[in-house]
């Protein structure tokens, strides 16, 4: 079978050519057509996002989310409106990917657990046909261990689900999920098709209600469509990253993003400005855009870095989805997407629908009696304020008065004063006059 690689780099530290990244793909592919995702990666953005003053929302407590641009108020993606109502739930979600640092500390409290597995007693204790897949499984290697020796699949998860409000690094659309870790990629962040077909159905038959898929590749192979129809007939939604050629998917189109199945949304990446990115495929098979630019998230060892690509524009829309699903757990895969897709921000790219606005997403599912409108500006004054204003007028009234009657007072006492010693005055001028009119007077002759 002919193997062709894409050539997903977006930024300079990727020097290979296109072509000598696919000289060393289809050496290393075992099975299957290849996918990948070797997103650009970098130490800082080129131009790293100014902090911003967030809008009255969910109190985030983490230290770095002034530096995530996407989850800045409302303007990039709706993400001030959408916490207010919510922050996520147990709502499973797979993360098909090169896997995950399962210790990280803004991941770790967010991991799906397989309630039916005992962690490493070498037996396949729910009878999945998986053995010790507690938090996942490694379809690589071919374990029970997901871990992630790429940072890939870490990256992602970050954006789609880091640990919000724990004081810790940054915070994921949704701040609370069950991630469920699927290796399908290898240090390399390449992968077959045949792998990303098992992890979809692995996905499936444990519970996960939405897929990432952070990963492309040019050949529509059999097995993977019919596993996508397999999430499809089962009520699963599928979130794939459209590409980072920077073509039109009309044309050149990549897998599985522009495959026709209505539970796939392809996703295409903007710039901070709302652009589409340069390096972002385009076109029929990209049904939304969302923030892929400069995207600070989690990395192996504990720590963040940025990443620029498509694959982490589909994560946005992934933890947006969470969201709803969360808001709404009785819309199935459809109203899911419906709800999604109607929400768009109509503003041009040249995607199947527009840009990503989870706020507008929930506004279409959520009562608007229960709807969470942004409080009031400080300068405003609400009538719950009112006592407290007339309890301070009071107060001020009554020390003035006080004041008053104080200085009255001393006044007085001063008036009494003078009065007493000019009674003293009267008496002693008396006293003197009484003295000298009783002594004799001497008679002079003349």
């Amino acid at each position: 079978m002919p193997v062709v690689a894409r050539a997903l780099a977006v930024l300079t530290t990727l020097l290979l050519s296109a072509a000598t990244q696919a000289a060393t793909v289809q050496a290393q592919a075992p099975r299957g057509a290849v996918v990948g995702a070797p997103d650009g990666l970098a130490t800082m953005p080129h131009a790293r996002p100014a902090p911003r003053a967030r809008a009255a929302q969910a109190s985030a407590t983490d230290p770095r989310i002034a530096e995530q641009w996407a989850l800045q108020g409302d303007g990039p993606m709706g993400a001030a409106s959408a916490w207010r109502q919510t922050t996520g739930g147990d709502v499973r979600v797979a993360i098909i990917d090169s896997g995950v640092d399962l210790g990280h500390p803004d991941l770790a409290p967010n991991l799906w657990t397989n309630p039916g597995e005992i962690p490493g007693n070498g037996i396949d204790d729910d009878g999945n046909g998986f053995v010790d897949d507690v938090h996942g499984y490694d379809f690589v290697d071919g374990d029970g261990n997901p871990q992630d020796l790429n940072g890939h699949g870490t990256h992602v998860a970050g954006i789609v689900a880091a640990r919000g409000g724990n004081g810790l690094g940054v915070a994921g659309v949704a701040w609370s999920a069950q991630l469920m870790a699927i290796r399908v990629l290898d240090a390399d962040a390449r992968g077959t098709t045949t792998g990303v077909a098992q992890g979809i159905r692995y996905a499936v038959d444990n519970g996960a209600r939405i897929i990432n898929l952070s990963l492309a590749g040019p050949t529509p192979t059999q097995e993977l469509e019919d596993a996508v129809g397999y999430a499809r007939s089962h009520g699963v939604l599928i979130v794939a990253a459209a590409g980072n050629d920077g073509r039109d998917l009309a044309s050149t189109p990549t897998y599985p993003a522009a495959f026709g199945e209505d539970n796939v949304l392809g996703v295409s990446a903007t710039t901070p400005d709302g652009g589409l990115s340069s390096v972002s495929d385009y076109g029929t098979g990209a049904d939304l855009a969302a923030p892929g630019q400069d995207i600070l998230s989690t990395a192996l060892g504990g720590g963040y870095e940025w990443r620029t690509g498509t694959s982490m524009a589909a994560p946005q829309v992934t933890g947006a989805l969470v969201l709803l699903a969360a808001a709404r757990p009785d819309l199935d895969w459809q109203g899911l997407r419906d709800a999604l897709l109607a929400g768009t921000r109509r503003d041009g790219l040249p995607v199947q629908t527009g840009a990503l606005d989870v706020g507008a997403a929930l506004r279409a599912v959520i009562p608007a009696v229960a709807w969470r409108d942004a409080p009031a500006p400080a300068t405003l004054r609400s009538s719950s304020a009112a006592p407290a204003r007339r309890t301070a007028a009071r107060t001020a009234k009554a020390n003035s008065t006080a004041k008053v009657k104080a200085k009255a007072k001393a006044v007085r006492a001063k008036k009494a004063r003078a009065r007493r010693a000019k009674k003293a005055r009267a008496r002693k001028a008396a006293a003197r006059r009484a003295a000298t009119s009783a002594r004799p007077r001497r008679i002079t002759r003349a």
